[in-house]
C-alpha cells in the first residue's frame, strides 16, 4: 500500500495548477461550495461535540457565502415541516425546533447557538429526512391527514382511521407481525388509502408534504413489521432507501434552493459494501467492547458486533442512492479525529478513543502535525485504514465512499445545556405540619387514597396504604380540612381546632341516597357507558383549564429487592409548568417545564438519569388519564366496557365504569415491550359535569427473557389516579403505579418478586400568577445539587412502603 503522506503530496501537486478554481476559505478550502447542490454534513457517532461545533461554522459560512438555505437533519421529514409551520404562523417560539430535530442534538449548546442563528437569518430553514418520526408527527399528523383527506372529499372510515393511528402512528404493530391474515388486511387497507391520496393535486407544499408522509411511516412500519418477523434486512437498507427518496422530495419540493445535510457519516456513504473486513478491525471491535463493558460492568462476546460490521458488505446507505441521482452536484463530507473522547449513548457516558492503527490516515495526519484538515479524496485509488465510521477503523477505497474527511485532531463530547438552578433557588423556613389516619368508621380499616385538602387553598394531599397523611399546618379562620373518598361521606374539621395528630373516620355513604339530584315527572334517559365516557372526553375543555398554571407535586420512588428491603428510596417537591393546559396528548411531557425544590433520598444510590428516580416524572405523567392519550378515555373502542351503580364521592354523585381492555398493546395502555397481554379497571365520572375523577387500571404484560441473566420475567403494573376541583377547574390529584416483576428459572420456576412504586400527590396549584420555567420536564434533573440538611424535611418522616398483596405460585 502507498505511504498516506505520499498520497497527499501527490494530491496538493496535482491541485496547484487549478487551485483559482478552490475556494480560499479555511473550511472548505480544496472544493468550491458553490457548484455543489448538496453538500452532506457526516458524523462518526451523535456525541462528537468538536464535530458538531464545526458543523455549525461550516453551514454559517455555507449560508452566508454560497448561498444554501436548506438544513436537513436527520430527523423526521413532518416533525421539522410541522415545527416550520408553527413558528412561521406565531404558533410556537423558535424552542419548538427541539422538539422536531433528535435530542440527541437539541440538548447540546451548540443546537441553542443554531436556533439563535436562525432567529437572525429567517431564510435559512430546518427540514427533515428521516422515516422516523416523533414529537410533532405523534400530536398533528392524523389530524392533517383527516383535513386533507376531507378537503378532497377522500373517504376514510373510522376504523380505518384507527388503525392508521394504532400502526403507523402509535406503533403498535406487534400482533400483526405474527397474525398472516392480520398482516395481508393491514397491506391491503394502507395501499388502498395510499391509491386514494395519490389522486389528491399536489399544489401546494403541505399536501405534498402530507401525501409524501404517509408512505415514508408506512416504508418504516413495513420495515418494523419485517424485522419482528425475523426476515433477512441487510442493515437498515430499507430505511436508507426512504431517507434517500424523502431528501429527493425536498430537493424537488425546493427546487431552486441549496441542501446541507447534517447525520450520521453511516447514512452518507456511497459505496460502503466494498470495505475489507480484516483482523485488525476485528481486534478494535474487541477492545471497544472492553471499553464498554468496563463502564457497565458487564462482560459479554462480540459475536454480535462483529457480524454488524461484516454486514456492512451488503449495506446500500442514502448516499449510495444520492450519489447515482446528483453525481458531481454532490459532496460527501465524513470527519475523523486521532484521539480524545465522545459521549456514547449505548452506555450514556464519555468513552475514549482508540488510537487508529499507524498504517490509517488519522495516524498520518498526526505525523505531520496537522491539527485540522479538509482533505479532498479524488479519483486515484489507494486503500487505507480511517475511523471515520464509529471510531472503529476499516480498510477501504475511502474515494469510493466520501467525496472527502474533516480532520479533527482532537475529540471531544459535546456541550450538553446547563439549566440555572440557582435561578430558581428557593430559601426554605421550617414549619409545622400535621399528620394523621384516615378509617372506615365501622370496620376501623385504613382507607387508603382519601383526598386530604383546605376548603379554601389549592392544598392537599392523599392517604397511603395504611390511611396515613402528612399535611402543611395552615391554620386560618373560617377554614377547614376536608376529607373524602369514593363511597363514604366526607367530613371536615375547623383549623381553629386543629392539632399536630388527627384521626378521622369516615362513614360509608347509604345505597339509598340521592345527593342534589333533583326529581322530575318525566323519565330520566340514561346513558350507556359509551356515551358517558364519550361526554367526559367531549368535556375536557369545559371541566380542566386550558391555560398555563403552575403545580408542585410531591413524586416519590421506592423499588424492593427480592428481600423485601429497599433498594432505592427517593422523593423530591417539584415545580411543574404546564404551558398549554390539561389536554389529551400523545406526547404529553412536551408542554411541562420544572425544576427540583427539595429532593432526599435514603439510600446512597442516587438516580440521575431521565429513566429512573424523580427524574422519571415524565414517564409517570404519560399513564394520567385526561393528559395521555394511550387509555379508556380516548381510546376507547379497544375497551368493553360496563357501567355500575352510582356512587357517593366527595358530596357528588359519580358514574362507576368498569372497562376490559380487547385489543391489550401500545396503543390502548401506553406500555410497550413487552407487550400488554391483559388490563381491566374501572372509571369514574361525575353524572353533572362528567369530570373524571378516578381512574384505576391494571396491566398485565407479557413474559420475557433478560438478556443478561437469562431468567423470566412478568410484570404486572397497578394504576390509581384522582383528580380534585379547585376553583372550578379539575386538576391532578394523585397518581400511584406499583409494579410487580414476578422471576422465574428458564424453566419457570418461580425465584422472587420484586417490588417499583412510583406516587405522585399533588401539593398546590395556581392558575393566575403563573411561573415560567425553562428545564423541560424530560430534563428534570439534569444540574440539580442535592442539598445536604434541607430543614423542609426536618418534621416529615420517611415513608417509602409499598403494600404488597398475598401472591401465589
Amino acid at each position: 500500500m502507498k505511504s498516506i503522506s505520499i498520497i497527499i503530496s501527490i494530491l496538493f501537486l496535482s491541485l496547484i495548477s487549478t487551485r483559482t478554481l478552490f475556494c480560499q476559505d479555511s473550511l472548505f478550502k480544496g472544493i468550491s461550495p458553490s457548484e455543489f447542490e448538496i453538500i452532506l454534513l457526516g458524523e462518526q457517532t451523535h456525541g462528537d461535540g468538536a464535530v458538531f461545533d464545526k458543523k455549525l461554522e461550516m453551514i454559517k459560512d455555507l449560508h452566508e457565502n454560497h448561498g444554501f438555505n436548506l438544513l436537513v437533519f436527520e430527523s423526521g421529514m413532518y416533525d421539522n415541516f410541522k415545527a416550520n409551520e408553527l413558528y412561521k404562523n406565531q404558533k410556537e417560539e423558535i424552542d419548538i425546533f427541539k422538539q422536531s430535530v433528535g435530542w440527541l442534538y437539541t440538548s447540546t449548546e451548540v443546537f441553542q447557538q443554531l436556533l439563535n442563528y436562525l432567529e437572525t437569518h429567517p431564510e435559512l430553514k430546518i427540514l427533515g429526512f428521516d422515516s422516523q418520526e416523533s414529537n410533532l408527527f405523534e400530536e398533528y399528523f392524523l389530524n392533517d391527514f383527516k383535513s386533507l383527506c376531507s378537503k378532497n372529499n377522500i373517504v376514510i372510515s373510522d376504523e380505518v382511521y384507527i388503525e392508521i393511528e394504532k400502526t403507523m402512528i402509535v406503533r403498535d404493530f406487534e400482533k400483526y407481525a405474527f397474525n398472516k391474515r392480520d398482516s395481508t388486511n393491514l397491506y391491503n387497507t394502507i395501499n388502498a388509502v395510499i391509491d386514494k391520496i395519490d389522486q389528491i393535486p399536489k399544489n401546494d407544499i403541505e399536501t405534498k408534504v402530507i401525501v409524501q408522509t404517509f408512505k415514508s411511516v408506512f416504508s418504516d412500519l413495513d420495515f418494523g413489521l419485517k424485522s419482528l418477523q425475523k426476515e433477512k434486512i441487510a442493515i437498515q437498507n430499507p430505511r436508507d432507501k426512504q431517507m434517500a427518496e424523502n431528501l429527493i422530495f425536498i430537493k424537488e419540493t425546493y427546487l431552486n434552493e441549496k441542501i446541507i445535510g447534517w447525520g450520521a457519516s453511516y447514512h452518507f456513504a456511497n459505496k460502503l459494501n466494498e470495505f475489507e473486513y480484516t483482523l485488525e478491525t476485528e481486534n478494535y471491535i474487541k477492545k471497544q467492547i472492553a471499553i464498554t463493558d468496563s463502564i457497565l460492568g458487564d462482560s459479554h462476546t462480540t459475536d454480535e458486533e462483529i457480524a454488524q460490521i461484516k454486514e456492512l458488505k451488503y449495506a446500500v446507505p442514502m448516499g449510495q442512492i444520492l450519489k447515482e441521482k446528483y453525481g458531481s452536484k454532490l459532496f460527501s463530507l465524513a470527519f475523523t479525529s486521532y484521539e480524545g473522547f465522545y459521549f456514547d449513548f449505548s452506555v450514556e457516558q464519555v468513552s475514549p478513543i482508540l488510537q487508529p492503527p499507524t498504517n490509517s490516515i488519522e495516524s498520518d495526519f498526526k505525523n505531520q502535525h496537522i491539527k485540522t484538515e479538509l482533505y479532498v479524496l479524488n479519483d486515484i485509488p489507494h486503500q487505507f485504514y480511517s475511523s471515520a465510521l464509529g471510531y472503529i477503523p476499516l480498510s477501504a477505497n475511502w474515494e469510493n465512499i466520501f467525496d472527502g474527511f474533516y480532520y479533527i485532531e482532537k475529540m471531544y463530547p459535546p456541550n450538553y445545556i446547563k439549566y440555572d438552578n440557582e435561578k430558581t433557588k428557593t430559601i426554605t423556613l421550617k414549619g409545622s405540619s400535621i399528620s394523621g389516619s384516615i378509617i372506615d368508621n365501622d370496620t376501623s380499616e385504613p382507607i387508603n387514597y382519601a383526598d386530604v385538602y383546605y376548603s379554601d387553598l389549592n392544598l392537599s394531599t392523599v392517604s397511603n396504604a395504611k390511611g396515613q397523611f402528612n399535611i402543611p399546618n395552615k391554620k386560618r379562620s373560617n377554614s377547614y380540612i376536608v376529607f373524602s373518598s369514593i363511597g363514604y361521606e366526607s367530613d371536615s374539621i375547623s383549623t381553629n381546632s386543629l392539632t399536630k395528630q388527627i384521626n378521622i373516620r369516615l362513614k360509608k355513604s347509604k345505597d339509598d341516597i340521592v345527593l342534589n339530584e333533583v326529581v322530575v315527572s318525566a323519565a330520566r334517559v340514561e346513558l350507556s357507558a359509551e356515551e358517558i365516557i364519550k361526554k367526559a372526553r367531549e368535556n375536557i375543555e369545559m371541566n380542566y383549564v386550558q391555560t398555563p398554571y403552575n403545580q408542585n407535586f410531591l413524586f416519590k420512588i421506592s423499588q424492593l429487592k427480592s428481600t423485601d428491603s429497599l433498594a432505592i428510596g427517593e422523593e423530591a417537591i417539584i415545580k411543574t409548568y404546564n404551558k398549554k393546559g390539561i389536554n389529551g396528548s400523545n406526547k404529553p411531557e412536551n408542554n411541562f417545564f420544572a425544576e427540583i425544590e427539595h429532593l432526599r433520598a435514603n439510600t446512597t444510590i442516587y438516580e440521575k438519569d431521565k429513566w429512573s428516580g424523580v427524574g422519571s416524572l415524565w414517564v409517570i405523567l404519560n399513564r394520567d388519564i385526561i393528559l395521555s392519550k394511550a387509555n379508556v378515555l380516548y381510546r376507547t373502542g379497544s375497551y368493553d366496557l360496563k357501567k355500575q351503580k352510582s356512587l357517593n364521592y366527595d358530596g357528588l354523585k359519580v358514574y362507576q365504569i368498569n372497562f376490559t381492555n380487547n385489543s391489550p398493546g401500545s396503543y390502548s395502555t401506553g406500555f410497550g415491550y413487552p407487550a400488554p397481554v391483559a388490563s381491566f379497571g374501572s372509571i369514574y365520572i361525575d353524572t353533572k359535569n362528567y369530570a373524571v375523577l378516578r381512574y384505576e387500571h391494571n396491566i398485565e404484560r407479557q413474559e420475557y427473557k433478560t438478556k443478561k441473566s437469562k431468567k423470566l420475567v412478568k410484570q404486572n403494573h397497578n394504576i390509581v389516579q384522582t383528580y380534585k376541583n379547585v376553583s372550578g377547574k379539575y386538576f391532578f390529584n394523585v397518581l400511584e403505579i406499583t409494579t410487580s416483576a414476578d422471576i422465574f428459572t428458564i424453566d419457570h420456576k418461580y425465584l422472587n418478586t420484586k417490588y417499583f412504586n412510583d406516587k405522585i400527590i399533588s401539593q398546590d396549584i395556581e392558575t393566575n400568577t403563573v411561573s415560567t420555567f425553562s428545564k423541560p420536564l424530560i430534563e428534570l434533573k439534569q444540574g440539580y445539587k442535592k442539598q445536604l440538611n434541607d430543614p423542609y424535611w426536618e418534621d416529615k418522616p420517611m415513608d417509602f412502603m409499598i403494600e404488597i398483596p398475598s401472591r401465589k405460585f
